[in-house]
């Protein structure tokens, strides 16, 4: 393969992780009318974690670089506020709404990847986002003038996820994505415990099945996530992370018997073109710098 072959790799896993988030989204939607969303992500967090593990010790379980435990003590911090205050809002909220402002996340990011990272963003990259946005504007018509508990929710969780792609980036320049992964999980375990003893309660038999499956998907998440992130630069990846919202509709309709309508189709269209177009100037830049190395 050529070396524009690592971006195409990490598109691959950054739709990956979009499909397999949809999934938790979901089980957050199934389970968030009988279990308090805060006993919800301990359960996920656990459950991912106990799914990851075997998968990542069978491949050899690389050793972790010394000092900076700081980075991934901040970067469990942030991952958790962030999936805790996901998951109150999709309880608060629309499902579409809560889904629409997940998508400020890429936004922030990408600007703190110019600051942080020292990436650098061309204007294509900043169309595609922009596109991208509008996009996710059309497909869910927010309404989102009066100020609520799940709003704020919802925007405290676009940010610290925002932090979180920071932070991973930083990290996989030096740890694999494997002990990244790991030490999302191994960290926010007890903070999600300390919020979730308030409103303990135990599931059901049915309610065990989705929380498992729920923690199956986020283990996946957080493994195509870190490694996207560790072969190309965030700002060129993010602009796939709006085909989330697609399969999320896509979930909603087949399984929760939510309505579809035309402007689906729309902002779904102008997603995945926002999406197609950065992968294509990612891969004319890729070519051009080729020939100049050659």
């Amino acid at each position: 393969m050529s070396k524009r072959s690592p971006l195409f790799i990490a598109a691959g896993y950054m739709l990956a992780y979009s499909i397999t988030y949809a999934g938790v989204w979901a089980c957050i939607r199934q389970l968030s009318g009988d279990i308090h969303p805060l006993v919800l992500v301990f359960f996920r967090t656990l459950f991912g974690m106990i799914l990851i593990m075997p998968v990542l010790f069978k491949t050899r379980l690389p050793a972790l670089s010394t000092g900076r435990y700081p980075l991934y003590i901040l970067r469990g911090v942030f991952n958790i506020t962030s999936v805790m205050g996901a998951f109150v809002a999709v309880s608060l909220i629309p499902l579409a709404d809560a889904v629409a402002f997940s998508y400020i996340a890429p936004i922030f990011a990408t600007i703190l990847a110019v600051f942080i990272l020292k990436e650098k963003i061309g204007r294509h990259r900043v169309i595609a986002i922009l596109i991208a946005f509008v996009g996710v504007m059309v497909l869910v018509r927010p309404g989102f003038q009066t100020l609520n508990s799940g709003i704020i929710a919802a925007l405290i969780a676009a940010a610290c996820f925002a932090a979180t792609l920071i932070c991973v980036k930083l990290l996989t320049r030096h740890d694999s994505a494997s002990i990244v992964s790991l030490m999302a999980f191994i960290i926010g375990l007890p903070i999600s415990l300390l919020g979730a003893l308030y409103f303990w309660q135990w599931p059901t038999g049915e309610q065990w099945g989705y929380i498992v499956l729920m923690g199956g998907f986020a283990a996946t998440a957080h493994i195509c996530l870190a490694k996207a992130l560790a072969k190309a630069d965030l700002s060129a990846v993010m602009p796939i992370d709006f085909t989330r919202i697609i399969f999320a509709a896509m979930i909603g309709i087949t399984l929760f018997g939510d309505p579809l309508s035309g402007l689906t189709f729309l902002g779904g269209g102008i997603i995945l073109a926002s999406a197609v177009y950065a992968a294509h100037r990612e891969r004319k830049l890729a070519q051009a710098k080729t020939l100049i190395d050659d």
